[in-house]
């Protein structure tokens, strides 16, 4: 496992996690990750099914609860357990506000089939700020013209490619203004010819320097765009570097065999 750089500045981090683990029963699928993640970093996870590396994403946002360890965002406490316990608790405005922090794109859209494509991209920041209608409705408009869809914000899902979906759940997660972007496999459930366009998308967050932690089994796009990959399995990070030492030079027999299969 790689050691993170002790001579980060504290304001610079994002996100950090301490030792965390996360069992389901009596099955321990995360077994002490250690990590960090620093302002504007761009991180991919790769590994092999069932590592571990959709968990420990869920487990960021809180949509999974952790079984032991610590997670920070920007250095505040958001969640620390011990045996399945909580050890400390933060007030829950609080922990909630942190969550708005970290947007979340999933495999499946997820989008709300009776609602319109703007409705969709607007609809948590009409409930959790209760700003201006206007106002949430012109940032909505932006966001789509951002991903090229503009013309479709009176458009239903259905309507839509797969593609054309997945850029509308990323800009439904950036119509929160969350300072860290995480995407689970986002293109996993599309079609070949469609992957590119949300791929395009995720690099201009990237260029634009948004924080982003990705799980992805795009080797290609995590080599041209990460500026640190991780390689996880069996719940253990077993190797982190940049994209030349990881993807083109692998130190650890277990990131060689993964990648010799898929490349």
């Amino acid at each position: 496992m790689t050691l993170e750089n002790s001579e980060t500045n504290k304001s610079d981090i994002m996100v950090r996690v301490v030792n965390i683990k996360k069992k389901f029963g009596d099955l321990e699928v995360l077994k002490g990750i250690n990590f960090q993640v620093t302002r504007g970093e761009v991180i991919c996870i790769i590994g092999p099914s069932g590592s571990g590396k959709s968990t420990m994403l869920r487990c960021l946002n809180q949509l999974e609860r952790i079984t032991d360890g610590e997670i920070y965002v920007e250095e505040e406490l958001m969640d620390k357990r011990k045996n399945d316990k909580t050890i400390t608790h933060i007030d829950n405005d609080r922990l909630q506000s942190l969550r708005c922090d970290l947007g979340m794109v999933f495999q499946n859209f997820n989008l709300f089939p009776h609602l319109t494509v703007l409705e969709n991209v607007t609809i948590a920041p009409r409930i959790v700020k209760k700003a201006d209608i206007s106002e949430i409705n012109q940032r909505g408009l932006e966001l789509l013209d951002m991903i090229g869809l503009k013309e479709k914000a009176d458009e239903f899902p259905v309507r839509l490619s797969g593609g054309q979906q997945q850029r509308v759940a990323i800009a439904r997660a950036l119509a929160m203004d969350p300072k860290i972007m995480l995407f689970d496999e986002p293109t996993s459930a599309l079609d070949p010819e469609l992957v590119g366009e949300v791929l395009e998308t995720m690099k201009n967050l990237a260029n634009d320097g948004m924080t982003m932690i990705i799980v992805t089994h795009e080797i290609g796009f995590a080599r041209e765009v990460a500026d640190r990959v991780i390689f996880m399995d069996d719940g253990f990070i077993c190797e982190s570097g940049t994209p030349e030492e990881v993807i083109l030079n692998p130190r650890e027999e277990r990131t060689q065999s993964f990648l010799n299969k898929i490349l």
